[in-house]
């Protein structure tokens, strides 16, 4: 979980938009999205490319990750409590010890994305794809 003085840098439309150089060109330009730790409460991520972002441990509690590509994000002990995640891209991410109570991820893809020791009470997977998620 954040500590209460990680707060969202000032500069993260910039850090999002270097992440998604970095993300479009295989790591070639740009630099990844380091947002571990962060309190991102109730943000809006809507269709942002987070591929391969790091968000370990970070609070992203309500937030809106609707069309957000999260595939081989790591997200390692993540809150994502009451998010909604619908048609996210979330293919190979790493949720484990995640708390995604409550969370939607109506047809998201989900494939081979690892879901060890998260708590998935009360979330709403309907239409998900699920091949290989674990």
């Amino acid at each position: 979980m954040p500590n209460p003085g990680n707060c969202v840098p000032e500069d993260l439309p910039s850090i999002l938009e270097k992440h998604r150089i970095w993300a479009a060109t295989d790591g070639a330009q740009g630099s990844q999205a380091d947002l571990r730790d962060l309190d991102l409460v109730g943000r809006s991520f809507w269709r942002v490319d987070l591929r391969r972002a790091l968000l370990d441990g970070s609070d992203l509690a309500g937030a809106n990750l609707d069309h957000a590509d999260l595939r081989e994000a790591s997200l390692q002990g993540a809150r994502l409590t009451s998010a909604s995640l619908w048609e996210a891209k979330l293919a190979k991410a790493d949720f484990r010890g995640a708390d995604l109570r409550d969370s939607k991820l109506d047809h998201a893809d989900l494939r081979g994305a690892d879901f060890t020791e998260a708590n998935m009470d009360g979330v709403s997977l309907k239409s998900a794809l699920l091949d290989d998620a674990g």
